[in-house]
């Protein structure tokens, strides 16, 4: 086992990188010695100190992130309920306003971003901004929560928004006409219901979701499925490889990162994106591919741009689930049972985190997400159809959209019917009973592994 990841130096710097970030609040005391510990053991034992050191560095670069915020979010405490001037650039608009980023109040650059509560307007991406309004502080600070991951710094209620101008050229406003375009197009060929539950399950709109909608999948533990993750970017991909060989695959290289921007560079897309890149890469030049190494490379990069996402829980369930599935499941295997195994391994280790984070578990979403998970791969590939076809041949997204008609309709009916069977562990564990969990499932996992492999002998 120890050389299997010695052997994998991503692997390493990966661990390094994560124990430095959770030692992070405790930089200023151990950062100086520590670094010259680090620099003295450089000449001794080169391995060492270099771990060591990332250790260090990483934990620092933390602590930076952290810092900058938080100050921010203390300077927006005190302008709260005041009107302020503000500069910005538009990021995001949405059905719940803006989302504006480079922000200047008062003339003082801020490290975060604004929700801008504004009903409806002509903005649009990267318009730079004047307006005047009163502001509020972000009271969410929790570090696992998503406004901190998007790190938000307050609340703006505008008296008056000006557009001081308008780039020509805009790769954001690009991407949301795309968006824009597609949904509109595919509203055309299915019903209100089905076209939203296809755009939240491909590209992650979901502002107009109906609410009921969202509640069933909630209950039943699909929640994941309104939401774009490395699972889409799998299951897309995996549907096109077979047909393309050689350089041909590099066709997928910007398919890939478009889709990664289009919705919306979520942590679990970037990581998928990632391993999938690399994944074709190795396939050209002939090359095998490493899964371990490969997720390991994935999670360097995200923590190295944005070390606090090791908190949150996007970066926590895809990294998990995804460990589960590539380094625990091919070695859970039991006859007849192959082809569910690894839809039950990736629910079973994934259960204590989310009854964890959530403080209660539905106990219909193991067999319910092993019946849709077909289901799901069909409206994510038939999905990603439509999506391409607005742009190239309409027949076809009206070809496809009578195909996954039934399909949409079978799943919503199984949905409803698993939200009348709402059994559900309901606790929130401790983080001591949590890792004890885990500590269990190990085990267990262990011990179901060396019996498989005594009676294959």
């Amino acid at each position: 086992m120890w050389n299997e990841i010695t052997n994998r130096p991503s692997v390493i710097f990966l661990f390094s990188i994560i124990v430095g970030i959770l030692l992070f609040r405790y930089t200023n005391l151990i950062f100086i010695p520590l670094l010259l510990l680090a620099i003295v053991f450089l000449f001794i034992k080169d391995r060492l100190s270099l771990v060591i050191m990332i250790i260090l560095l990483s934990a620092w670069w933390t602590t930076r992130n952290y810092n900058r915020y938080m100050a921010s979010i203390k300077s927006i405490e005190e302008l709260s309920g005041s009107t302020v001037r503000i500069t910005c650039s538009i990021k995001d608009v949405s059905g719940y306003g803006l989302r504006v980023g480079e922000v200047t109040i008062n003339s003082k650059r801020y490290y975060g971003v604004l929700d801008i509560k504004v009903k409806e307007g002509i903005y649009q991406c990267d318009d730079r901004l004047y307006l005047t309004g009163k502001v509020y502080p972000n009271k969410i600070v929790d570090i696992s929560k998503r406004q901190f991951q998007e790190r938000i710094i307050g609340t703006v209620y505008p008296n008056e928004i000006n557009i001081l101008s308008r780039p020509h050229i805009s790769f954001r406003r690009f991407l949301s006409n795309i968006k824009s375009r597609i949904k509109s197009y595919v509203s055309l060929y299915l019903d209100s219901e089905e076209s939203e539950l296809i755009m939240a399950m491909v590209l992650g709109i979901s502002e107009d979701l109906p609410y009921e909608t969202y509640r069933k999948f909630k209950v039943t533990g699909l929640i994941h499925t309104l939401v774009v993750s490395g699972a889409q970017v799998s299951i897309i991909t995996s549907a096109i490889i077979p047909f393309l060989s050689g350089l041909w695959l590099l066709v997928l290289f910007p398919l890939i990162i478009l889709y990664t921007f289009i919705t919306g560079l979520e942590i679990s897309v970037i990581r998928a994106s990632i391993m999938m890149c690399i994944n074709i890469l190795s396939r050209i030049i002939y090359e095998d591919y490493d899964p371990p190494s490969s997720l390991a490379f994935s999670g360097l990069l995200i923590l190295l741009f944005d070390p606090l996402a090791l908190f949150g829980s996007s970066f926590q369930l895809s990294f998990l689930a995804t460990f589960s599935l590539v380094c625990i499941s091919p070695y859970i295997r039991l006859k007849r049972l192959d082809f569910i195994m690894p839809t039950l391994v990736v629910q079973g280790i994934l259960a204590p985190l989310l009854l964890y984070k959530n403080g209660s578990l539905p106990l219909i979403s193991f067999p319910i997400n092993i019946v849709l998970s077909p289901l799901i791969s069909l409206l994510t590939v038939g999905g990603f159809i439509i999506s391409l076809s607005t742009f190239t041949f309409p027949f076809i997204t009206h070809l496809v959209s009578i195909i996954i008609k039934p399909i949409v309709y079978l799943l919503l009916r199984i949905v409803s019917i698993g939200n009348s069977m709402t059994y559900e562990i309901a606790y929130t564990p401790s983080i001591i009973e949590l890792i004890s969990m885990y500590i269990i499932i190990g085990g267990l996992i262990y011990i179901g592994y060396t019996r498989l492999h005594k009676n294959n002998k």
